[in-house]
């Protein structure tokens, strides 16, 4: 759905969750937020009609008029084109492009250098094309796989760190305070708010742990979600429960002492009712 359609819709309160979650992951989201709260709470100056009609007709004195105020009514166009006025300001302010995913859905972007970034679902990322042949950054919330193209540096700018390459292929996943980022071929630098690391082809950095080697020696290639197949190494439960509602348009409920436990495995993303035959075994509370 293109970003005046949720606009629209979020305006009229008709967005459905899979929609507000794809506006919530719109860059702009914030400030649009900020100005529809800061129209709530203007209030119009309060009018009193009759006492201005009565002063009027004193000052006229012998002659007869009829006044009809409109200042009441232009103080309420004021505010609706003070409204408009920000809304298209900060609109045309930002340059940057975006893309975003839904449920179960993927999809293959080109940036401007011809570099390509896979999102998975529930993933977003936005970069500015005015300013990209100076500056190659990318804004990435979710989980995308990125193939760069060479030339000046390239950035990836997460909330939990920033991935810088020059050419290469690799993996980021960034849902809240998961991170993990897969080097499939060349290098990277992973620089978090504690460290910075270089990773080269097979090594991963998870959750502030370098891990070097054949992590990734089954995927030579690209993650498993570009096959449709999630896979996880000694993953938390909680995060492969929530790639699974990814996946799926489904909600698992799971208790918290086993969301801790690591687990190892995979599961499809073409049929739901297969994954009971995977190692992952469900809890048996599933709302669909």
């Amino acid at each position: 759905m293109e970003k005046e359609q949720l606009i629209r819709k979020w305006l009229d309160n008709e967005l459905t969750e899979s929609e507000l979650q794809a506006f919530k992951n719109l860059e702009e989201y914030d400030q649009y937020t900020r100005i529809s709260d800061t129209i709530k709470h203007l209030e119009i100056p309060t009018y009193h009609v009759d006492e201005q009609l009565e002063a009027l007709h004193a000052r006229i004195d012998t002659k007869k008029s009829k006044v009809i105020s409109l200042k009441p009514f232009l103080r309420i166009a004021a505010v609706l084109v003070l409204f408009v006025g920000v809304y298209y300001a900060v609109s045309l302010r930002s340059t940057s492009t975006n893309h975003y995913t839904q449920i179960a859905q993927k999809e293959t972007i080109t940036l401007p250098d011809n570099s390509t970034v896979m999102l998975n679902a529930m993933s977003s990322i936005s970069y500015d094309e005015d300013t990209w042949e100076a500056q190659r950054n990318v804004s990435l919330e979710g989980e995308a796989y990125f193939k760069v193209a060479k030339g000046t540096t390239f950035n990836v700018q997460t909330t939990n760190g920033t991935v810088t390459v020059l050419g290469t292929q690799f993996n980021i996943k960034n849902r809240d305070e998961y991170f993990d980022v897969v080097c499939y071929e060349g290098s990277v630098k992973v620089t978090t708010a504690a460290q910075e690391v270089i990773l080269k082809a097979g090594d991963r950095f998870r959750e502030s742990v370098l891990i070097t080697g054949t992590t990734i020696a089954n995927t030579p290639k690209s993650p498993s979600w570009n096959h449709n197949e999630s896979s996880f190494e000694k993953t938390p439960l909680r995060e492969v429960i929530a790639e699974l509602e990814r996946q799926y348009q489904v909600q698992v409920d799971v208790d918290e002492v086993f969301a801790q436990e690591l687990y190892t495995g995979t599961f499809t993303h073409d049929n739901i009712d297969t994954v009971s035959y995977t190692h992952l075994t469900l809890p048996t509370k599933r709302i669909v």
